[in-house]
């Protein structure tokens, strides 16, 4: 993800921002390093979209601003920062159901959203992903 940024500010600095949210849409839509030899490469995600295989079982994913994390197979969402002091979620380990912020090691549920353990005292929002064939989706309701 961090490429893409780089990408389109790159982008952005030299050409202007995109007069059109098309044309920014495209540029988002390579997110894979081998987009040439990748099966699906047209493909336009929503912010709250992503493919399953870019999340496999063990790791966690940034879509927008919610952290996305494969449990055994069973996907949970939360929001992505850290209640504590705003640490990345998505960049914690995860262990089972349970991250730790790497930022001062608080822990989370990322199922539920409980607090484990602190610093962190209050929860994390916690949301539902559904599946639809190879595309994950983050409901906010």
């Amino acid at each position: 993800m961090r490429c893409v940024v780089t990408i389109l500010l790159q982008y952005e600095w030299r050409h202007g921002t995109p007069e059109s949210g098309t044309e920014r849409e495209i540029m988002q839509t390579n997110t894979q390093p081998d987009v040439a030899n990748s099966a699906v490469q047209s493909d336009v995600f929503k912010e709250n979209q992503f493919r399953l295989d870019a999340l496999p079982p063990g790791s966690a994913l940034l879509v927008g601003d919610t952290a996305v994390f494969n449990v055994a197979g069973s996907l949970c969402a939360t929001q992505a920062k850290c209640t504590h002091q705003g640490g990345p979620l998505n960049k914690g380990k995860l262990d089972g159901s349970t991250v730790t912020c790497p930022w001062h090691g608080a822990q989370f549920n990322v199922c539920t959203g409980a607090v484990l353990r602190g610093p962190a005292a209050e929860p994390v929002k916690s949301y539902r992903v559904i599946v639809e064939g190879e595309i994950g989706r983050v409901e906010k309701d």
